[in-house]
């Protein structure tokens, strides 16, 4: 995963294969098949075409009938460790006390 910052200092991930995410929100769509609070691994990244993310064998079993999420957005995520525990990325705090 690479970070990027906002002016304010915001962090951005941007995620690549391997990295591993969590969802914040239900998947967007008529048929949702990802609901937030699972987490896997990101298999692809479409950029503006969303996430494609493995669920089984993270928080659902290897065998689950879903076993991926297609075209997630990468705002409907955040990045976690292989347990679904939430990461939380630090401010630029460089780049806030620029602004003041």
């Amino acid at each position: 995963m690479r970070i990027t910052y906002q002016l304010d200092g915001t962090p951005v991930p941007r995620f690549e294969p391997g990295d591993m995410v969590r969802l914040v929100r239900d998947e967007p769509g008529p048929m949702v098949t990802a609901h937030a609070g699972d987490w896997g691994e990101v298999m692809r990244n479409h950029g503006a075409g969303g996430l494609d993310i493995r669920l089984a064998g993270f928080s659902r079993p290897r065998n689950a009938p879903m076993p991926i999420a297609t075209a997630v957005p990468a705002s409907y995520v955040s990045p976690c460790d292989r347990n679904g525990v939430r990461l939380r990325l630090q401010r630029d705090l460089a780049r806030r006390t620029e602004l003041i």
